[in-house]
């Protein structure tokens, strides 16, 4: 029943048969007990209504190009890196290039040849300011591991049924959408959610359409004649 004022999100309550209000903790105790199936009473299992929250993440994909205005910005944070900058610039030219772990293989061999030994707080930032999304590009590989970085803009999170197999969930649900997705199923959580609108929702058909015209038309002659009311 709907309470007089709503707490939060809770907007209705169940009445105890106090203030004239109807006992429907009895009711419920009562269809409990009985434990049969009807239009209000239903019997699940547990897991009916528990699913596992898994994490889908797709690879992070970059395009790599220098520009003038972005080499004065990095030097202006790594001023005393200005000869390997410029070392890379002649080597990789200012065209764009769609394959990071190529260019990121080439800088590191160029930075080798030099001898010199970049920070990792230095190398990241190179290719934060040098590089940009593309989804076009090739996706970024893992450095020392197997796999692919994931984009984490692109990630997305799936609630399987408990009782649905997870792996045959993502071949069927997923993967055909977005080919080049994968499940971190490291971060799986499971968490349980009661739907009654899923679960008892009763479809109403429509009014047909020769009803609604008519109210409409009724409605049209009510405003008409109170506009005459008004304008006599």
């Amino acid at each position: 029943m709907p309470m007089r004022k709503s707490l939060g999100d809770k907007r209705r309550m169940i009445g105890n048969g106090e203030e004239g209000t109807p006992n429907q903790i009895n009711d419920i105790v009562k269809h409990y007990a009985e434990f049969v199936e009807s239009d209000i009473s239903k019997i699940f299992d547990n897991k009916d209504f528990g699913y596992t929250r898994v994490t889908v993440e797709r690879p992070l994909r970059l395009r790599y190009r220098m520009t003038v205005e972005d080499k004065a910005r990095f030097l202006d944070a790594c001023p005393h890196l200005l000869d390997d900058v410029q070392a890379i610039d002649t080597e990789l030219g200012r065209e764009p290039m769609t394959d990071w772990n190529a260019v990121y293989a080439l800088i590191l061999d160029l930075l080798h040849k030099r001898r010199s030994s970049w920070k990792k707080a230095e190398l990241k930032l190179f290719r934060d300011v040098f590089t940009q999304k593309d989804p076009e590009t090739a996706p970024v590989k893992k450095e020392k591991e197997t796999g692919f970085e994931p984009d984490t803009d692109l990630r997305d999170f799936e609630n399987i049924p408990l009782k649905d197999d997870v792996d045959e969930y993502f071949k069927r649900e997923v993967f055909p959408h977005v080919s080049d997705a994968w499940m971190d199923r490291s971060k799986d959580k499971v968490g349980y959610e009661i739907n009654f609108n899923r679960h008892f929702y009763k479809y109403t058909p429509p009014r047909p359409l020769e009803e609604i015209d008519a109210d409409l038309k009724k409605a049209e002659e009510e405003i008409v004649r109170l506009l005459k009311e008004v304008t006599a």
